[in-house]
């Protein structure tokens, strides 16, 4: 398989000598297309810092992020911008959906920001609004539904450009234990029906079992990683 993302020498401080915090330490790793990959360790072990330095939202100190071939911090802000779009799409704990738009209207929000038709996507939304179970809500708002059901409306809102990685921070930290696993299994069912490779964070060990393969986190180093331990 080939590798969709490959972390090189990855290190991110904040601060400078004695004040110096160290959030990520000589990170490396890589992900292969289509694996779903739980990246678990306490609070503030850098699992946040990790994932946003992947996807280019934080820039590190030292190292290198390279996303299908393309090192990303050596494209500018508007090309690094335009290849996060059409590559990542992004889950969250809170769903930043916007209020007074429609489910619909949420899902293809990206769509618009970039520029593109939304009646080319009608077959697209149609498929994810049934893939996410919300068909029926299409016109609903946000406060009218549960944070089960805006988290998957985030969800399709993160699948509807066809990314082929899907990051997710803490995505089922709002949600009670039934609600997160619904959100889980819907990761595997994406990851498996759409190839689509995922790699979320979480803290919870229950959490990280949906992923086919554990990074694990301590003091901003990874200490195992599946079967090899570091």
């Amino acid at each position: 398989m080939k590798e969709i993302i490959k972390v090189k020498d990855l290190s991110r401080y904040y601060g400078s000598k004695e004040n110096k915090n160290v959030a990520l330490n000589d990170i490396n790793f890589s992900i292969e297309e289509g694996e779903f990959v739980s990246i678990m360790g306490p609070s503030g072990c850098g699992k946040s810092t990790l994932l946003y330095s992947i996807a280019g939202l934080d820039k590190p100190n030292k190292g290198s992020v390279i996303i299908d071939d393309t090192d990303i911090y050596n494209l500018n802000d508007k090309n690094l911008s335009e290849f996060r779009r059409s590559m990542i799409g992004f889950i969250f704990q809170f769903y930043n959906l916007v209020p007074n738009l429609t489910v619909e209207e949420n899902i293809l929000l990206p769509i618009v920001m970039a520029g593109k038709k939304v009646s080319s996507y009608k077959d697209e939304l149609e498929d994810i609004l049934n893939l996410v179970g919300l068909s029926e809500k299409r016109n609903h708002r946000p406060e009218e539904l549960s944070g089960g059901q805006q988290q998957r409306v985030s969800i399709a809102r993160a699948v509807i450009s066809s990314p082929k990685i899907i990051l997710a921070d803490e995505a089922t930290g709002n949600l009670d234990s039934k609600s997160g696993k619904t959100i889980l299994e819907l990761f595997k069912k994406i990851n498996k029906e759409k190839g689509i490779t995922i790699l979320q964070v979480t803290h919870s060990e229950e959490c990280a079992k949906y992923g086919e393969r554990i990074i694990r986190l301590f003091d901003g180093k990874i200490i195992k990683d599946s079967q090899k331990i570091f």
